[in-house]
């Protein structure tokens, strides 16, 4: 669990693992992806789900400020 006093989160009771990053963009721009993560980003780009890499990381950042966990498991 993450802790009250953590940054990147807005709610505490969500698992925040410890490789987790506040944001995909920034953390692209800063080189603390993990070859996966890139790749990730990356298929994106091939699918043609986006026209960048950077544009990728945007979008998935979108996506998690849209869709919060709880709230999409359970519907509310």
């Amino acid at each position: 669990m993450t802790k009250p006093d953590d940054p990147t989160r807005t709610d505490p009771s969500d698992p925040l693992p410890q490789e987790k990053f506040s944001s995909w963009q920034s953390a692209l721009e800063k080189n603390l992806l993990k070859p996966e993560q890139v790749a990730a980003l990356q298929t994106m780009v091939d699918e043609g789900r986006a026209k960048t890499l950077d544009e990728a990381a945007s979008i998935l950042d979108l996506q998690e400020t849209i869709i919060h966990p709880r709230e999409h498991m359970w519907g509310s």
